[in-house]
């Protein structure tokens, strides 16, 4: 090998070195060094516009967003005002549905609901007297309370003074039936003694050329008067009778009237003690939900107020707590502009802003739902709420597996589409151009 080198310097055809210099050049072979730079920067530049037109990549819309349970975070308010007695649980505490969190102290609601309660029996015992009134039983509250003297006193009231109405009338009624059997007699009397006369009267009829004629008048004169008494008798009887039955309907009236307005009366206090029964329910349901209970089991997230004593009001928030074993969630706000190209079931990368992702990798995800309607963002302007189903939860961290948790601040990337990498150049010249022409 060396000699066939040596060979070659020694037959080198070295001759043109000695000529002048545009000759040497003319002579001189083309070194290919540089037809072969020429060409490869051409085929760089062939394959770059090639992969400028060929090439795409994908095309996403950024939104930030925050991890949530499926479920929200519950919220605990208190139904009514009060003051804080008893604070049973701290931040980072796990829970159980139903269990108590916090005490308000009932001192608010508990006069109330005795008094409510006081007025309750206080009805249900006049109901039972005016029941007992209503239907002619006997009534005797056996309680010692002054309310049960006085339903007492009430009945005996009322009993004595409808029998006293009825006694007044019970008597007109018995001197009209005495009345009626005397006036009946006396008709039976007088018709009697008609009859007699008449009988007499055609007797002397008879004879009346023999008798004297006063006698015959005189008896004329008795049939006269005893029928005209039997008219009046006739006429009594009728008044009598007509009397009596007034009487008989007065006691009936009385009686009916009497039960009349105590069913009203019982109408009335039945609908009193369904209105108390629905206070003495209502303030019932305040008192129980004076301890404040977790809804879910989960985590105490956030407690709101630390103050023993403190006053809450109705709607205040209380305790924030993140419910357990629910799957997580991603809310994420979209820029009103980007909006229009995000669709369910999207595929999404997700990168944990804990979790660098360089470092540790991006979650994949799912688009599940986008809001139909925009939210007033104070620094974004419109914006609008996408919910995104994270497909992974976990993440390598230090060799070791870390779970996504609730609040965890996030990007999320929404892949919404593929473009042509020499879009991205020509779009901008394009929108420049049009915008040139355009402005005056």
């Amino acid at each position: 090998m060396i000699i066939k080198k040596i060979k070659e310097l020694i037959n080198k055809d070295d001759s043109h070195e000695f000529k002048p210099t545009l000759s040497e050049i003319e002579d001189n072979p083309v070194s290919p060094l540089g037809l072969f730079t020429f060409w490869t920067i051409v085929a760089l530049i062939i394959i770059t516009v090639l992969w400028l037109i060929i090439g795409k990549v994908d095309v996403v819309v950024s939104a930030r967003g925050i991890v949530i349970p499926d479920g929200e975070v519950k919220i605990i308010q208190p139904l009514d005002t009060g003051s804080i007695r008893q604070i049973l649980v701290k931040e980072g505490d796990f829970v159980k549905a139903g269990q108590t969190l916090m005490e308000i102290d009932p001192s608010s609601t508990e006069p109330a609901l005795e008094s409510s309660k006081e007025n309750q029996q206080n009805i249900r015992l006049e109901i039972k007297r005016l029941n007992a009134q209503a239907n002619g039983r006997s009534f005797i509250s056996t309680g010692g309370s002054d309310t049960a003297a006085t339903q007492n006193e009430l009945y005996s009231s009322s009993i004595s003074s409808l029998n006293e109405q009825l006694k007044a009338k019970q008597e007109d009624l018995k001197s009209t039936e005495e009345e009626i059997k005397s006036a009946q007699t006396e008709q039976v009397n007088y018709q009697n003694l008609l009859n007699t006369s008449l009988e007499r009267e055609v007797r002397l009829k008879k004879v009346i050329d023999i008798i004297s004629k006063d006698e015959y008048t005189k008896e004329v004169n008795n049939i006269q008067s005893y029928r005209t008494e039997i008219d009046k008798l006739k006429y009594k009887l009728q008044q009598l009778s007509y009397k009596k039955l007034q009487l008989n309907n007065e006691i009936a009236y009385t009686k009916q009237n009497f039960k009349s307005e105590t069913l009203k009366e019982l109408a009335d206090k039945q609908k009193q003690e369904i209105q108390i029964k629905s206070e003495v329910e209502q303030i019932e349901f305040k008192n129980k939900k004076q301890s404040i209970t977790s809804p879910v089991d989960g985590y105490v997230d956030k407690l709101l107020i630390h103050t023993i004593g403190g006053v809450v009001t109705p709607a205040e928030k209380l305790i924030s707590i993140t419910p357990s074993n629910t799957p997580l969630l991603i809310k994420a706000t979209v820029l009103n502009q980007d909006i229009g190209f995000v669709k369910e079931k999207m595929p999404v990368q997700i990168k944990i802003d804990t979790f660098s992702f360089q470092k540790y990798g991006l979650l994949k995800g799912v688009v599940k739902s986008v809001s139909k309607s925009s939210i007033q963002d104070e620094k974004l302007g419109p914006v609008y709420e996408i919910y995104v189903t994270p497909l992974e939860q976990t993440l390598i961290v230090e060799g070791k597996k870390e779970k996504i948790t609730p609040g965890m601040s996030l990007s999320a990337e929404v892949k919404v589409g593929k473009r042509r990498i020499i879009e991205f150049f020509i779009y901008p010249l394009i929108k420049y151009l049009n915008e040139g022409i355009s402005v005056r």
